[in-house]
């Protein structure tokens, strides 16, 4: 090849390169010069990573978490992804079941690692917190931390997109986000693990045997009036909170089941004519279930019930 060919074809290179170069500069330009706000960012490939955070202002964190539920003070955490995340993420409401023995922190920590803003408290009567444990009492702290978390006052100080809204809830935490995402502001999407149907529960046994499996999972260690004040609120919201019931009246909020396949204090068989009730609602977008081989604290597929929660709210904000 002669230099002036070498030195042509040089140019064009050089050309071609800058045209590029131009073109990718001016679509990063026009993106920053967007009007519209971003949807929120869910990064799954982030799960079980720690990222390399350099400066302290950036790193992710936690606050306490102190708000007033009826006027009764809740506590709990709020986890905070590092800021590479921007300024619109998603937000995870983490509740607990009866009595509040089990935890899911693992999950939260995850969820929190791929840019969620993670909320995990203790009901009213629980672990701390003020008032009366009723599990009426916990669909409404629920319907309060919603409210909370979509004040503009939140949105400012954590980033988080109101349309973005998750509620994850295990065991009767199951029953609390069901009927909170009912009764109360708009939610993008529940999680129910291994759920309580304490409705239709209430339905079928007698109220010995009702106190009996209330005292066998932890009554006596919350704040309550007594065996006796919980079982009236119960009857006083059976009907509404069973399962099926609640099901229907579900709007514009996809769901995720997760089951696990030995089970022994929940019944599984309780939950078909749930699931059912929701796969017949035309007005949920996405509905879906999946069972894992675990008992009802669904140890040993944190991992993957991680990556599916992901899963699910990605498809949920698409």
């Amino acid at each position: 090849m002669s230099k002036n060919v070498f030195f042509s074809a040089s140019i064009i290179a050089w050309i071609k390169a800058g045209v590029r170069f131009s073109a990718t500069i001016l679509a990063m330009m026009l993106a920053g010069c967007s009007s519209s706000t971003p949807d929120a960012a869910l990064r799954p490939d982030r799960l079980f990573y720690d990222e390399v955070v350099c400066t302290s202002e950036s790193v992710a964190d936690y606050d306490a978490l102190v708000f007033k539920s009826d006027g009764d003070e809740i506590y709990g955490q709020i986890l905070k992804p590092d800021s590479s995340f921007g300024e619109n993420r998603p937000c995870v409401l983490m509740f607990h079941g009866f009595a509040g023995f089990g935890r899911f922190d693992d999950i939260g920590q995850a969820l929190c690692r791929a840019g969620c803003v993670v909320l995990i408290p203790h009901h009213r009567g629980a672990w701390g917190s003020r008032g009366k444990y009723s599990v009426s009492n916990c669909v409404q702290d629920a319907v309060n931390l919603v409210r909370h978390v979509k004040s503009p006052e939140f949105q400012a100080k954590y980033h988080v997109d109101p349309n973005a809204v998750f509620l994850v809830g295990h065991s009767m935490g199951g029953n609390t986000v069901l009927n909170a995402a009912v009764e109360g502001p708009d939610v993008r999407g529940i999680v129910m693990l291994a759920p309580c149907d304490i409705g239709t529960m209430f339905r079928q046994m007698s109220k010995d045997e009702m106190s009996s499996f209330l005292i066998d999972n932890g009554l006596e260690v919350l704040c309550t009036d007594g065996f006796d004040a919980v079982y009236r609120d119960l009857a006083d919201h059976a009907p509404a909170y069973a399962f099926p019931n609640a099901a229907a009246k579900l709007k514009n909020v996809n769901l995720f089941l997760a089951t696990g396949e030995w089970d022994t204090c929940i019944s599984n068989d309780l939950l078909k004519d749930f699931y059912a009730a929701a796969q017949n609602n035309k007005s949920l977008p996405h509905c879906s279930s999946k069972s894992y081989k675990s008992k009802h604290g669904l140890m040993g597929v944190r991992t993957q019930i991680s990556r599916d929660i992901a899963d699910f709210m990605l498809t949920a904000m698409e």
